[in-house]
């Protein structure tokens, strides 16, 4: 698994690195923020907003000079969702290494809004929470869920030169759930996360 990981992050840092440098004008930047993420599900009642972490690289590059451009990025996004019963409540956690790949119209060279297209591989899953035998938290198999997500994005964001703050939705379009998974099997599941972020861009 660990090899896996560190090939596909290779080979995706190549590409992003590749597209900054043949961009005639581009613009490169790190960006982290929040989290609130939760579960479209058809058999699970009790849903809540889970908070989670967001960090990554990014490359902006214009299409149109100062109207159209196209952002790719690297990074990491926790996800996941928390769920609350009679017996207490818990957090089922999802960190994935995330690539959207976004194109933004800017508006006065300050206000941009984006759409585009995210996929993500899914790197650990763990559960915490409180219960009436105390507190507690483990890590998951990752088998019990798809190695791979994807689906789409919407946002927008302010330009402060150089620090840029945004806000993004993420619509997942496939089902996480492993149902080869006995303990799992009918039970369907996508991610949906709202993101806030700062970025500074070089």
């Amino acid at each position: 698994m660990n090899t896996r990981i560190k090939q596909l992050t290779f080979i995706l840092l190549l590409g992003l690195v590749s597209f900054t440098t043949q961009a005639q004008e581009s613009a490169f930047g790190v960006k982290g923020g929040l989290n609130m993420s939760n579960f479209f599900t058809e058999n699970v009642d009790d849903e809540n907003m889970r908070t989670g972490l967001n960090f990554g690289i990014y490359s902006r590059s214009a299409l149109v000079e100062d109207v159209l451009y196209l952002q790719a990025e690297l990074g990491y996004s926790g996800k996941g969702a928390k769920i609350e019963g009679d017996a207490g409540e818990a957090e089922l956690g999802l960190g994935y290494l995330e690539l959207p790949i976004m194109a933004s119209v800017g508006v006065a060279d300050l206000f941009y809004v984006e759409g585009g297209a995210y996929a993500s591989y899914l790197l650990n899953a763990d559960v915490s929470g409180e219960s009436s035998f105390g507190s507690f938290s483990e890590e998951i198999d990752t088998d019990n869920f798809k190695d791979f997500d994807y689906g789409l994005a919407v946002g927008a964001n302010v330009n402060l030169s150089p620090i840029v703050v945004g806000v993004r939705y993420y619509y997942g379009l496939q089902d996480i759930v492993d149902n080869d998974i006995a303990s799992f099997s009918g039970i369907e599941a996508r991610n949906s996360t709202f993101q806030a972020y700062v970025a500074f861009e070089f």
